[in-house]
């Protein structure tokens, strides 16, 4: 028998990934007869077909259509060269004869736009960028505007101004279609513009609200249907935003642009406009972008790093008046008037009309400066049309709504505050039984409440006068009863005290100062007859009123524990745990409980060797953040003291060392902060630390505290809507009327009003040109127990309409392994990592996400998320942070294994080259990073000089990280799909090393960016006007399209996969594409904006669901055959509007 590590293997069988796990597949004897062909090849089928490592790649008919000139032929040199990675695959445990096949696609698609795949996204993205470029260049070559009038007209509406001398004329819309423009905002006045101006290359123009000039606006006082009218959130109409008109291709260029986008009106009606728009901001950071550590940089005041100076030379933050100083120089622009915009108030904009106008005109022209100068280094840096035609479709995201959405609003709202009720009910009461703690100090001896502020006040009474007796309290005996009546003359002395009182009398005299601080003071006009003097005043209540879970005191309250041992806060470290290592010679001066400290936790084995200040000091050295690069061999690990090794192995849990020992009696350990242990923890009940509490690694250590479970409950449910309430609230939602819906909407809105939201997306909000948005882009998938988490699946289609989209899937994973596979072979699939995420299985556990998850012993999930992180860049220590996030209980030193075993598998060993004049005095072999650093040093030379750059070698992911490696060191790094440059601020060679992790993350994620375009293109290829984008989010493509077209937009959708990957492998090199990967898994077609079709969304503020709630049935589901069949046939280029376009190419 042969030893096997098999991670591909059929459905049924277990896995392992961990080579100390033993398999044993018994191997056929030389006597049995031939292995019979599997059935895909025994069918009389000409279209399969399997490259050199059983790969299934796409249908003989796609192959032929897609890449015409490429021949399915291996000669005998590649076969050779197949032997040689087969057996590579082999050793990694692949079993390649292990997979099964998927049924062929026949399939007619439209004639491609060239010869091949590359020239035809060139020929259509071209072309859809064509128009534009035509609005744009003009204003990129305009040396001067047209004259700027020396006096604006107060005029509602546009006014033109003719650019000889300046006359005002009013305009329905702007003239031209290239402008560039800016829009002003009276913040206090809401959302809507009260100021644009706007200027082309032949005139000015400007835009004044009708609120401004108080012209009464030809708008009804409409609310959404249905819907309870709510003043502090106002509902803006289309008659309140500005109009440019909707009938040709307009181009629309300004600084942060979708803010100016979203005061426009043709862009909240349901049918597309030709309307696109061009951010500067997002331009500059293609060009200039920055990453975290430069950004934070760019804000200090600090002096600079001498390696610093260059890249500082070559960037700047994004506002205008940065982004104007780095490509324009010249004067600051001043931003003084915006104040008024910010803080004032309609009069006072009215007052100062020139002046705020004259200021918004600057900002216009100061985004034409930077345009000339940023968009020509733009182009050159970005010289495919698919870039420009991706980035001008992001920017038209169009969400549309109806009365559900306010429904929503105000039933998350609701439960919010039912539930924050709830919560303060039960830490009220937590707090006045803590107050009983006064009695004989017993709080001394509270494990979590004795170190608080204990201190009382008391109620001093006047002086009773000697001679005369005390004032009588004339009370009220109306509507008394005989037996109240007695008890109020039995206790009328009581009442006479009133006179004893103090003027100024102290807050609840008697309670401790901690509690103090939770109440609130009555209102100086309290009276129980009267209660609210003032009627928006909100109602005083005794108690502590003011307690919540962000609170400090809550979680002492609550009496948590982690990992047993009771919660303390230091304000320098935030919050931890105290472990107590002696139990003799304590301190009479020492203010712990440590009786009771010890009666809870004994003296854990590990700190009992630390029994002393000097010790335990020793121990508790905090581990070094920096990696010496001196230390041979060892540069890959932690420089620690033997003792704090010592504790490191004894000790189990997951607490940060942190130098601090309390009174010589017990150890002060930080709790674990997801961003490593130099951060800390400022509230044990956040989102972060919610899901400890089901891993029983935080847990409340008063069994009689029955409120602990339900407030730790209340807190996880609340989470969602506490840190996503405004952004949700602030959402400019335009509610249209009846008569600006299409003619078959307008019978429903009799019943249900209709909106939409345009999001602020900034196309290019990242170094690494990823969209940005701060709501919908960051919108997480509904979840039971989060208030208001059923967000994405308020945006619903109108009836007639149907939202059609689909999840890439493994989009990143798939660009890093067919990068490595191309590097390295020349051929899909043919390295270890490439294998697998094609041919792995989810199902039997052979992909890549679980047989991580297998060898570090974590959920998939969880393995998905180290995995991308290495990808990304993230390195073995990052990787334990996360291991020791996912899993409280694991230790440093456990964590660190785990993420050496992980590496050394995955990623593989670090080796380098000689280069070849050192060949005649050292053997060319592969050296270690400890050899070759020895070597490097008794030569006195660097490392580089002695030896070639270093590649990793003998792991699963070795090939993908050397081929991202040499992209990310080039002199001009480029991504590898349409040649997009990296930012000028990391181009730097003098920067390669230090940002190269940021590098080899921009390669993965800039070429997602380039997939993303890629995809917009094609699918306005081949839907035209007949499909409206609405967002794209993580992996996620969402259109808006008529019910009769979804199913050729799911289609479409599928052949847009298709297309997309083809390119991408033609581009590096590949001339075929595996089937795996051709198709999505499923394009869902809905009615709501939701990850599956089938998902319910049910939360605690949509305990019903979306069928039961909101009458909202579950969508479909559509694979490549069932697509195909709802669509009308294989025959793509029959459809109409593609059949003439077709006809108008060739004519």
């Amino acid at each position: 028998m042969r030893l096997l590590r098999c991670y591909a293997t059929k459905v049924g069988r277990d896995h392992y990934a961990s080579s100390s796990t033993k398999v044993f597949r018994k191997l056929p004897s030389k006597n049995n007869k031939p292995k019979p062909k599997p059935k895909h090849a025994q069918q009389a089928d000409e279209e399969y077909a399997e490259n050199l490592v059983k790969v299934q790649m796409i249908s003989q008919n796609l192959h032929r259509q897609i890449f015409p000139q490429a021949l399915r032929q291996y000669s005998d040199v590649q076969k050779a060269a197949a032997n040689l990675y087969n057996a590579e695959l082999k050793r990694h445990g692949i079993d390649v004869a292990s997979t099964s096949c998927m049924p062929d696609v026949q399939l007619k698609l439209p004639q491609l736009r060239g010869p091949n795949i590359e020239q035809h996204f060139h020929a259509i993205a071209k072309e859809q960028v064509q128009p534009y470029e035509a609005l744009l260049h003009p204003l990129v070559a305009c040396n001067e505007l047209p004259a700027k009038p020396k006096r604006w007209a107060f005029y509602a509406g546009w006014t033109a101004y003719d650019p000889t001398d300046g006359s005002a004329t009013p305009v329905q819309k702007p003239l031209e279609h290239g402008l560039v423009f800016d829009v002003e905002v009276c913040v206090r006045e809401g959302s809507t513009p009260v100021l644009a101006t706007a200027v082309s290359t032949k005139r000015w123009y400007c835009w004044v609200s009708p609120r401004l000039t108080k012209h009464r606006l030809n708008v009804q006082s409409m609310d959404p249907i249905d819907v309870d009218h709510n003043n502090e959130r106002p509902h803006y109409s289309l008659d309140e935003l500005i109009s440019l008109g909707r009938d040709e291709p307009s181009l629309i260029v300004g600084h942060n642009v979708s803010y100016d986008r979203a005061r426009l009106r043709e862009q909240y009606l349901i049918e597309d406009t030709g309307t696109r728009f061009v951010d500067t901001m997002s331009l500059h950071m293609c060009v200039s972008g920055v990453t975290s550590y430069q950004r934070a940089m760019l804000k200090s005041k600090k002096e600079p790093a001498v390696e610093d100076l260059e890249w500082l030379e070559q960037s700047s933050l994004n506002s205008l008046v940065d982004v104007h100083r780095l490509y324009c120089g010249g004067d600051e622009l001043s931003k003084e008037p915006r104040n008024i915009f910010v803080e004032g108030s309609l009069d006072q904009v009215r007052q100062h009309f020139q002046s705020l106008v004259n200021y918004c005109a600057g900002d216009v022209e100061a985004t034409h400066r930077v345009l000339r100068v940023l968009y020509p280094l733009y182009a050159e840096r970005f010289p495919h049309p698919v870039t420009l035609a991706g980035m001008l479709e992001m920017g038209s995201a169009y969400l549309p709504v109806n009365s559900n959405w306010e429904r929503y609003i105000r039933d998350a709202q609701l439960t919010y505050e039912d539930l924050s009720i709830e919560a303060k009910y039960h830490l009220g009461r937590r707090a006045e039984e803590a107050c009983a703690l006064l009695h004989d100090e017993e709080y001394r001896q509270h494990l979590w409440l004795w170190d608080e502020d204990w201190s009382i006040q008391t109620l001093k009474l006047k002086q009773p006068p000697k001679r005369k007796p005390l004032p009588s309290v004339e009370l009220q005996h109306r509507d008394l009863s005989t037996n109240q009546r007695q008890l109020q003359q039995k206790f009328q002395h009581l009442y006479d005290q009133r006179a004893l009182l103090p003027a100024r009398r102290p807050l609840l005299p008697g309670y401790p100062q901690w509690y103090r601080k939770l109440c609130r003071k009555p209102p100086s006009v309290y009276s129980e007859d009267e209660p609210l003097a003032n009627e928006e005043e909100e109602l005083w209540t005794p108690g502590a009123s003011e307690i919540s879970t962000g609170m400090q005191i809550a979680p002492k309250l609550l009496s948590l524990c982690w990992e047993g041992y009771p919660l303390h806060y230091k304000r320098e470290h935030g919050w931890g745990f105290l472990v107590p290592f002696r139990s003799d010679s304590i301190s009479a001066h020492t203010k712990l409980p440590m009786d009771q400290l010890l009666e809870r936790c004994a003296i854990p084995e590990f700190a009992r060797q630390f029994a002393s200040e000097e010790h335990s000091e020793l121990a508790m050295d905090m581990l070094p953040q920096q990696i010496d690069e001196q230390l041979g061999k060892r540069q890959h690990y932690k420089k620690i003291s033997q003792r704090q090794q010592r504790l490191e192995e004894n000790y189990k849990g997951s607490g940060v060392w942190c130098n601090q020992v309390l009174d010589d009696i017990c150890f002060f350990l930080k709790l674990p902060h997801k961003n490593g242990p130099s951060f800390r923890v400022g509230n044990p009940l956040s989102k972060d630390f919610l899901n400890k509490f089901s891993e029983h690694a935080l847990s409340s250590g008063d069994p009689t505290c029955q409120g602990a479970s339900r407030v730790i409950e209340i807190a996880r449910m609340m989470s969602y809507w506490r840190n996503n309430r405004d952004r949700i609230l602030n959402q400019m939602v335009v509610w249209l009327q009846p008569e600006e819906l299409p003619t078959a909407l307008a019978s429903h809105a009799q019943r249900i009003a209709y909106g939409a939201i345009c999001p602020q997306v900034v196309v290019a909000g990242t170094l690494t040109r990823r969209a940005m948005e701060s709501t919908w882009m960051t919108a997480s998938n509904s979840r039971a127990n989060r208030i208001g988490s059923e967000l994405r699946a308020m945006v619903q289609a109108p009836p007639g309409y149907k939202l059609v989209g689909a999840d890439v899937d493994s989009q990143e994973l798939w660009i890093a392994s067919v990068l490595g596979d191309s590097y390295a072979h020349g051929e899909h699939g043919a390295t270890p990592l490439g294998w697998m995420t094609l041919s792995g299985s989810k199902a039997n556990g052979s992909d890549m996400h679980s047989i991580t998850a297998k060898v570090v012993g974590i959920s998939r999930d969880q393995a998905k998320v180290i995995n991308y992180a290495r990808i990304y860049g993230a390195g073995q220590q990052f990787a334990e942070t996360l291991l020791q996030q996912f899993n409280p209980s694991l230790s440093a030193s456990e964590a660190k294994a785990k993420a050496m075993k992980m590496f050394a598998a995955t990623k593989g060993k670090r080796v380098y080259r000689l280069r070849e004049e050192f060949h005649d005095e050292l053997d060319d072999r592969a050296y270690s990073s400890y050899e070759a650093n020895r070597l490097a040093m008794q030569r006195q030379r660097s490392i580089g000089e002695v030896f070639h750059r270093p590649n990793w070698q003998g792991g699963t992911e070795s090939a993908m990280f050397n081929r991202l490696e040499e992209i990310a060191t080039r002199k001009q790094p480029e991504t590898p799909f349409l040649g997009c440059r990296l930012s000028r601020a990391l181009e730097s060679q003098d920067q390669e090393q230090r940002f190269l992790p940021t590098r080899v993350n921009w390669v993965v994620q800039s070429g997602a960016v380039d997939f993303l375009h890629l995809m917009l293109v094609s699918m306005r290829w081949l839907l035209g006007p007949h499909a409206r984008f609405c967002l794209s989010f993580h992996d996620e493509l969402r259109y808006l399209v008529k019910d009769d077209v979804a199913p050729k937009a799911a289609l479409a959708m599928h052949i847009t996969n298709l297309l997309t990957r083809s390119f991408c492998a033609s581009r590096i090199g590949l001339t075929d594409l595996p089937m795996s990967v051709a198709f999505f898994s499923s394009v869902e077609v809905d009615t709501v904006l939701r990850k599956e079709c089938t998902m319910d969304c049910q939360t605690p503020s949509n305990p019903h669901g979306l069928k039961i709630g909101y009458g909202i049935a579950p969508g479909q589901s559509l694979s490549i055959s069932e697509a195909i069949e709802k669509a009308g046939g294989s025959d793509v280029s029959q459809w109409e509007w593609l059949k003439e376009e077709s006809n108008k190419t060739k004519n």
